[in-house]
């Protein structure tokens, strides 16, 4: 369905992909085409990087969405179809399989953006120097401004961001709430904006009641986008954590699904299918086998020297939170001598001298524990594209989870 709508206008001036509902409602992807995993960091095999190929079959183009998934009412928590839209407030307060549920009622192979998807955008930014911004201080980027605070003495001169705006302070004082930036002129002089437009004002997180939660879909600037131009995808990183689909952990196992098999909307992705497999490395090369979880010598994560480390050793089971950021996870190379390349082709390892941002975050524990991605609004410098978050069971659901469709191309895409 073609139409003269600005949402076309707009998708064809961007090089972006509408695609239409059986209602006739839309949503915007991001087309990315095929390339080979060499071609996005040297030290990866001369072969298609597994976003690519669904189900044993290669994929000319991924299509992403632009926008975190939204309901077309603007409610954070209903029961409808999500869809990838701007300037609405992403929805909230799902599970991980509500909101793959939700996303693919969409139909026309329409799905829920997976670890392979994830994998390939890391891989192309870190390739491409990019390294997006999003809200990860109640409002703007942690980068941009430092947070406006409660009891703290500012004298003049003093710059604070507070609600998506960089404010500068034109009278010393003591902050409180009955001057905070917004409501006291005489106190602070409104600059420029830096963040997104608020998307639940009612919302508020309990200590920062004056403050910006979520923000709109796309209402951001310029750097909150994949790579910094308006064509591309947004809000990649903060906001929420996004799900991501086709990987999980159970007992600390690294499981996933085959290549990007997990972006079929017919893929099971329930914690009994049988598609989950876990990876046997290669014993002399970077190759490895997808076995049956469980399996003797498969990859787990471990607890080694203060960092998590990859490992083919069943660590202990404390049930504690552990956290290392992504560029410095570690590996226990008397076990594992050779990296298998799949989790780097996947994003949940970094490359050789990668610095790409973003904290790893899990629970020791022999349950399944789900991923979720990217950072929230209240992350700061634990937000990234390498920022990965494994902590939760899949049936927890709150507002700073959020999810991001994605769809499989067709040549009338």
């Amino acid at each position: 369905m073609v139409t003269n709508s600005p949402l076309e206008f707009l998708a064809r001036m961007y090089d972006n992909v509408v695609k239409y509902d059986a209602q006739g409602n839309p949503s915007i992807f991001v087309r990315f085409p095929k390339m080979k995993s060499s071609d996005l960091d040297s030290s990866l095999p001369d072969h298609t990087h597994p976003a690519f190929i669904i189900n044993g079959q290669e994929q000319d183009y991924i299509l992403l969405g632009k926008f975190k998934a939204a309901s077309l009412t603007g409610s954070g928590s209903d029961g409808g179809t999500l869809y990838s839209l701007p300037n609405m407030p992403p929805a909230h307060t799902r599970t991980a399989d509500q909101f793959l549920s939700q996303i693919r009622a969409f139909g026309g192979g329409v799905s829920g953006m997976t670890v392979a998807d994830r994998g390939f955008l890391l891989l192309l930014a870190q390739k491409n120097g990019w390294n997006p911004g999003g809200n990860s201080d109640y409002g703007h980027c942690y980068k941009d401004a430092s947070r406006y605070e409660y009891g703290k003495a500012v004298t003049v001169g003093t710059k604070r961001g507070f609600n998506g705006w960089l404010y500068e302070c034109i009278q010393a004082h003591t902050t409180s709430a009955e001057l905070a930036p917004d409501v006291s002129p005489l106190y602070w002089k409104r600059l420029k904006q830096i963040g997104g437009t608020d998307a639940y004002p009612t919302m508020r997180d309990a200590s920062w009641p004056k403050s910006t939660i979520l923000t709109l879909n796309g209402s951001g600037p310029l750097d909150w986008y994949l790579d910094g131009t308006p064509g591309s995808v947004c809000d990649i990183v903060g906001n929420q954590f996004e799900q991501d689909y086709g990987y999980r952990i159970v007992g600390n196992e690294l499981q996933i699904l085959e290549n990007n098999n997990a972006a079929s909307p017919d893929a099971d992705l329930s914690s009994t299918s049988a598609a989950w497999k876990a990876i046997l490395p290669n014993a002399s090369d970077d190759g490895y086998t997808l076995v049956a979880p469980g399996t003797t010598g498969t990859l787990h994560w471990n607890w080694l020297n203060s960092k998590i480390t990859l490992d083919t050793a069943i660590p202990t089971y404390d049930n504690e939170y552990r956290g290392t950021y992504f560029k410095d996870l570690a590996v226990n190379s008397a076990n594992l001598p050779h990296i298998p390349y799949i989790v780097r082709e996947l994003g949940l390892f970094p490359t050789s001298g990668s610095t790409m941002k973003g904290y790893y975050y899990m629970q020791f524990t022999a349950d399944e524990r789900f991923p979720r991605r990217g950072g929230n609004y209240g992350n700061g410098g634990y937000m990234g594209l390498g920022c990965e978050y494994c902590d939760s069971p899949r049936s927890n659901a709150y507002w700073n989870y959020g999810a991001r469709p994605r769809s499989l191309w067709t040549a009338e895409s």
